[in-house]
């Protein structure tokens, strides 16, 4: 009959023991699964930055650009009219000029089209740091788990062995003496 018990015990140990291990090994597969989601975020992160950084240096290279062609065409009207400033178009460009020079004209982001690339672009840094933010949360609750698992492990893995001992006791005591 103390056999019967002590391998009843032993099988629902060992049951229990395969089951944490199995839960444990879901859990890390979890845990691997969001740090390849986090780091294909950061990468889409970095894209984005990269994306949003060439798109303001090709609108602030054309402006630049335009900018430019203006001063040299102004250049040349003055130098076929022997620099006549009372020239209606001359003057009106050179106001063009002078007031988008000293209203920031050559800088893309004090554009209207510049700030709402700059509104766009930290709506989507915002947007992506709270998914990351989601993840780490689920990697710590995971770890949590991970821990608790671990411990109930060693819990049953220790009440195993005493189980085991105790059934070696047992045999010994009920074996035959022989004189």
């Amino acid at each position: 009959m103390g056999y019967a018990i002590f391998t009843a015990r032993k099988l629902m140990l060992t049951n229990r023991i395969a089951q944490l291990n199995f839960r444990r090994m879901q859990l890390s597969q979890q845990q691997q699964t969001l740090a390849d989601n986090a780091a294909k975020l950061e990468r889409a992160i970095a894209n984005t930055k990269n994306l949003f950084s060439t798109i303001g240096n090709v609108f602030q290279m054309g402006m630049t650009m335009n900018q430019n062609m203006n001063m040299m065409l102004l250049s040349q009207k003055m130098q076929a009219t022997n620099g006549d400033f009372n020239d209606p178009t001359i003057r009106a460009q050179l106001q063009n000029l002078l007031a988008t020079g000293l209203n920031g004209g050559n800088n893309f982001m004090s554009t209207e089209l510049g700030m709402s690339l700059s509104l766009m672009n930290q709506s989507i840094e915002t947007v992506n740091a709270s998914k990351l933010q989601h993840i780490k949360d689920m990697e710590n609750q995971i770890e949590l788990q991970a821990k608790s698992i671990e411990t109930q492990l060693q819990a049953a893995q220790k009440e195993l062995e005493a189980v085991e001992k105790q059934e070696e006791k047992e045999c010994e005591r009920s074996a035959p003496k022989f004189a």
